[in-house]
């Protein structure tokens, strides 16, 4: 069974989750929450495989509570509002919906998150038995390989999935972004924007671009936008500036 937190701050959305989620077997709702602060506790003591968390509730946001989590669940997002959809997916959620959720576009959703935990389940679980991560086990159809860290070129976050590039093409690794942020802090990888982590060693070059926008070639030809946020920082950190 795949363990489920249905969260909203408004009952009937609630309702219309547990109606849609019904009609699936595979599916046990564990928990509710009708606030941010209720979605922490609830993820912490009943670790749900998959989180469909409304926006816009009261309390402690879930965009600045998620990506503290160790071991966070899937998460599909919830709301009335679209302009939400791109820190939706900056924080690694697999999916997002615009009330009111049809029965079509559900169906979409469920497909994914099955799609995603078959990945997940094939995947051999990285051994550390320091915090240090030393290679990454990464798929990409039925072969199953051990990255180094030092091949890896960036990691990408694409249509709710996250990819690990070298030389030798793309991976699918089922790890979120922010988790490789945070154990590759040591190893010369720097975020550029929400969605990309690139290995500095593997930068080829900078190109300014209108309005002080930037993009960044990685020697693997790949380019990629650079958050005008972080463009100070990566030119500081590669001696421009």
């Amino acid at each position: 069974m795949i363990k489920v937190l249905i969260a909203d701050d408004e009952k009937h959305c609630r309702e219309r989750l547990k109606i849609l989620l019904s009609k699936y077997d595979f599916f046990s709702l564990e928990c509710e929450a009708k606030n941010g602060e209720e979605v922490l506790q609830q993820i912490i003591a009943k670790k749900p495989d998959v989180a469909f968390l409304d926006i816009n509730m009261p309390g402690v946001s879930v965009f600045n509570s998620i990506p503290s989590i160790k071991n966070p669940p899937i998460i599909i997002f919830q709301t009335a509002y679209s302009q939400y959809a791109v820190d939706a997916f900056g924080i690694d959620a697999i999916d997002y919906l615009l009330k009111p959720i049809s029965e079509d576009r559900f169906c979409q959703t469920v497909e994914k998150i099955k799609n995603y935990l078959k990945i997940k389940e094939s995947i051999p679980q990285e051994e550390n038995y320091n915090e240090e991560l030393k290679s990454i086990s990464v798929k990409n159809g039925d072969l199953i390989k051990v990255i180094p860290i030092t091949q890896i070129i960036n990691i990408s976050f694409e249509d709710g999935f996250s990819f690990v590039y070298t030389s030798e093409g793309r991976f699918f690794s089922d790890k979120y972004l922010n988790y490789f942020e945070e154990k590759l802090v040591n190893h010369d990888f720097f975020r550029v924007s929400r969605n990309d982590l690139i290995n500095l060693a593997y930068i080829s070059s900078l190109h300014k671009m209108f309005h002080n926008s930037y993009i960044v070639e990685l020697k693997n030809k790949k380019k990629i936008d650079v958050s005008r946020r972080k463009a100070f920082q990566l030119k500081k950190i590669i001696g421009l500036c």
